[in-house]
């Protein structure tokens, strides 16, 4: 099996971003060394042939990379893999933390969304200040995960040095006067990717994530975008309300991370 197109030319673009990546026959390997904390900076993505590649071909060609850029956790991506998919089964019974996703792509009618996104105000914010960063730094941990500050950190800056001048947009819902939550999109290959949808806690509820959702998906079609699409946690709440947005699940996705001993890195 393969990612389907024009998804897959999508994260062949995305995995472009950074300043090594190296095309396999399964996929791709993907390392960043200005941000070794960063995971999806620092990753394995298998795109195809999934039932014929081996954990062991994979790791050989992740770890050396992960060692050069001095990473902190191997990080595997399984994208639309099979039922029997040994390698996959091998590197999830290792893996200190399994990540179950589905990739979901809008079939509704961008149209129809505008009555969502009027219920907020959602304003895109172009130029991104220090306000904003320090607003969506606090914010990262609503991601879950136990992040540390240096963590914490090279996110940010990497959204600020690389998707950022890649194109990536913050539509940002306001409620009671002040930013209620946000989420980004970025647009490669002609395919919008909608990401970091999160509300602050005490502002959920009132329809903030789904307008900056609706917003996001009506100005990547009305720019040209043929396809949106965004990952969320399989049988979780955010499926469901995407569900109800005109969101379908295409594909599942499966990650696994480990961290990596001081061995790999030295």
């Amino acid at each position: 099996m393969s990612l389907r197109e024009p998804i897959r030319s999508f994260w062949q673009a995305w995995g472009g971003l950074n300043p090594l990546c190296v095309e396999t026959t399964w996929g791709q390997v993907v390392t960043d060394a200005r941000f070794p904390r960063v995971w999806e900076a620092n990753r394995a993505a298998v795109l195809r042939r999934h039932a014929r590649t081996s954990a062991s071909a994979i790791r050989g060609r992740l770890l050396p990379a992960l060692r050069d850029a001095n990473a902190t956790h191997e990080t595997v991506e399984f994208w639309d893999p099979p039922t029997s998919c040994p390698a996959l089964e091998e590197l999830r019974a290792g893996a200190a933390e399994v990540g179950i996703d589905v990739l979901m792509v809008f079939r509704g009618d961008p149209d129809a969304l505008r009555e969502t996104e009027r219920r907020v105000d959602v304003r895109e914010i172009a130029r991104p200040g220090r306000s904003f960063w320090t607003v969506y730094r606090d914010s990262r941990i609503e991601f879950g995960g136990d992040m540390s500050r240096e963590t914490l950190g090279q996110l940010v800056q990497r959204d600020r040095e690389v998707l950022v001048p890649a194109g990536l947009r913050w539509f940002v819902g306001h409620a009671d006067g002040r930013p209620a939550g946000y989420a980004s999109l970025i647009s490669l290959e002609g395919v919008g990717y909608l990401d970091n949808v999160v509300t602050v806690p005490e502002l959920r509820r009132r329809g903030v994530a789904a307008a900056c959702v609706a917003a996001a998906v009506r100005t990547g079609t009305e720019a040209g975008d043929r396809l949106v699409f965004l990952l969320a946690e399989r049988d979780g709440n955010p499926q469901r309300l995407y569900e109800r947005m005109g969101f379908r699940t295409v594909a599942p996705v499966e990650s696994f991370t480990t961290p990596l001993g001081s061995e790999v890195r030295s």
